[in-house]
């Protein structure tokens, strides 16, 4: 009987009518940006650019930049791929050996996303809570505010003549007529949970909710249609794409691209609860570590790598975060996977 109460302590088994199954296709250093461009996944991994040739069974793994200052974000068009660093854009000619990296716009405060619309580059910024728009195709090119009444901008898209704006720390998707001479957004889903980033697929927004650990989805045509959940086995998911009807994710917690299909089946789910995580998750004031067995070295730091606090801890500590600037952090534990927090 003691034997059956531990085993029930470690494992929870839920039957789930609607799971999916996952597919890994690569491991990759903190995957924040993926893209597909004729029929190869390029992806941000670590301070390098990496791409899979998706035609491949078995791709084999190919860096194609690398020293680069912590990209965030690509975007490619016309055979130039558009990276966002720290505090600037910069591109490169792929079909091109070697490769010439050039600065195309600086300045930036943390771009996060990219979208081309009309010629133009459309960036959000995110530390500035503003979108702007850039000719890429002009020397020394001007900044132009397409909107700065938003909140954390991580990524965008445009769709249908429309801005979409993830709004990270206000939990919602906001959206703007760039038809139109407004600069407002207006909220078209709000209560979400750390969303990161978002696709469009026949007419369908799915989300990224990077703190929900699940990807969710709305209807676009139906202004009644309400929020539903489509796949929920992924922690961290961060990018997301569709290609062939496929959807491929990035997670910067476990450090994979995975591709999903989300055909419904049934199966059982069996989750660790001995698992290492942080709580609470957001929080204000401290954050504590669950399920260390012993005294363990961390270290804290920001997502552009910068080492802000180390210290050794054990689950009973109560770390103080109360001084940080809010947006997320990273919790680097030796030995285990790094964690991802939220400083609200």
């Amino acid at each position: 009987m003691k034997k059956q109460h531990v085993l029930l302590c470690l494992l929870f088994i839920l039957v789930n009518t609607s799971a999916q199954n996952s597919i890994q296709l690569t491991e990759a250093n903190n995957p924040m940006g993926i893209k597909v461009y004729k029929n190869e996944l390029y992806f941000t991994n670590g301070n390098n650019i990496s791409k899979l040739n998706l035609a491949n069974k078995n791709p084999e793994l190919i860096n194609v930049c690398s020293l680069l200052k912590k990209p965030t974000a690509i975007e490619i068009i016309n055979d130039y791929l558009y990276i966002a660093t720290t505090n600037k854009v910069v591109r490169f000619d792929l079909s091109n050996k070697p490769l010439n990296i050039e600065d195309i716009i600086t300045g930036l405060e943390a771009p996060s996303s990219m979208y081309f619309y009309n010629n133009e580059l459309y960036v959000a910024e995110y530390n500035a809570n503003t979108i702007v728009k850039i000719n890429p195709h002009v020397e020394n090119p001007k900044k132009q505010i397409v909107t700065n009444n938003i909140n954390s901008p991580s990524d965008i898209i445009i769709y249908n003549d429309e801005l979409y704006i993830v709004e990270f720390f206000a939990n919602k998707i906001s959206k703007l007529d760039l038809s139109s001479n407004r600069t407002k957004p207006e909220t078209i889903i709000e209560g979400l949970n750390f969303p990161a980033n978002i696709c469009i697929h026949k007419n369908e927004l799915y989300i990224a909710e990077l703190l929900g650990n699940k990807i969710s989805k709305i209807n676009l045509d139906n202004d009644s249609s309400s929020i539903k959940e489509v796949f929920s086995e992924t922690e961290s998911p961060f990018d997301l794409l569709f290609f062939q009807n496929e959807l491929y994710v990035s997670s910067t917690d476990e450090n994979l691209i995975s591709k999903i299909d989300l055909t419904p089946k049934e199966e059982i789910i069996i989750e660790d609860k001995n698992k290492i995580s942080v709580y609470p998750n957001p929080s204000i004031d401290y954050i504590s570590i669950n399920n260390l067995t012993t005294d363990t070295f961390i270290r804290i730091s920001d997502m552009q790598g910068n080492i802000i606090k180390e210290q050794t801890v054990n689950s009973a500590t109560q770390i103080p975060i109360s001084r940080l600037k809010p947006g997320y952090y990273l919790i680097i534990i030796e030995g285990a996977d790094t964690l991802r927090f939220i400083k609200k």
